[in-house]
């Protein structure tokens, strides 16, 4: 009769034991998914809210979130062509870069926000690799460096913009459209000086 008590207390503890296993596991999972997804306010889905309250879509969203990456790389860029440039004209065009896309940031902020879409406050690691690695530059290597860098990233944002424009949320669009004017003078007076400089 013990050894029936005993193999039974036994086998309920290592049931109860399997149990808290699982039930760990399926918690530290939900902290992983959680962490990782940008859909998510205080531990709750937004993408649903995002489609319905507000009238944004995922294309909207995902626009807005690439744009604020986009809108950060330029801003800190312009940071360091501030001072690592030679170049009056690059450095004349860095200030006009700190301060277009620091309001287009402002902007872009706050239309989120309204949206209910959480944009990224940093860069992604390899960007900010690169930004780390343009510090280190000076002078003319650095001018062509980052001048270079300009009409890519400008030609990028182009298209993606475009790409807002044609949204269905009526306030994703306009905002889209109205830096998009500011953007193609960007990425023309970027490729005049790229080539004016020796």
């Amino acid at each position: 009769m013990k050894k029936i008590f005993l193999l039974s207390t036994a086998f309920a503890l290592a049931i109860s034991f399997q149990a808290c296993q699982t039930a760990d596991k399926k918690s530290a999972t939900t902290k992983d998914s959680v962490s990782g997804d940008t859909t998510m306010v205080n531990g709750n889905h937004v993408a649903g809210s995002e489609s319905t309250e507000t009238g944004i879509d995922e294309a909207g969203a995902t626009f807005l979130r690439k744009a604020a990456v986009g809108g950060i790389m330029e801003v800190e860029a312009a940071k360091i062509a501030a001072k690592n440039a030679k170049s009056t004209e690059v450095k004349d065009f860095a200030a006009k870069m700190l301060a277009d896309h620091t309001k287009a940031n402002t902007e872009l902020k706050a239309l989120a926000q309204s949206k209910k879409v959480i944009t990224p406050d940093a860069l992604p690691a390899d960007q900010q690799i690169h930004l780390d690695e343009m510090k280190k530059m000076t002078g003319a290597a650095f001018d062509k460096h980052y001048m270079d860098m300009m009409v890519t990233d400008h030609d990028k944002t182009v298209a993606l913009f475009k790409q807002g424009t044609e949204n269905r949320d009526q306030s994703v669009k306009e905002w889209a459209n109205n830096t998009l004017k500011v953007i193609e003078s960007h990425d023309e007076m970027a490729k005049k000086i790229v080539a004016g400089l020796k």
